[in-house]
């Protein structure tokens, strides 16, 4: 009775180790895929700002984009 007893302690504990090793693994994947995405969206910027520090039209187009601003002579229509 108690080699009984022990063996389903045992496998208890190894199931519930085999289960939180399933975890760790999904979060360590979840994780990586968004250390990936971080780093996608940095290299992005980077690019980005490359571009801007280069080339004065393109800053100009980057300022206009992020302030919404319009130019003299364009015509703007909003729809709702």
């Amino acid at each position: 009775m108690v080699i009984l007893t022990i063996s389903a302690l045992s496998y208890s504990a190894y199931s519930r180790a085999r289960e939180q090793e399933r975890e760790a693994k999904n979060l360590y994947n979840e994780t990586s895929a968004r250390v990936e995405n971080a780093k996608s969206v940095n290299k992005q910027i980077k690019d980005q700002t490359t571009r801007i520090k280069q080339n004065p039209g393109a800053a100009a187009q980057a300022a206009q984009n992020q302030s919404r601003m319009i130019r003299r002579n364009e015509v703007v229509v909003s729809l709702r």
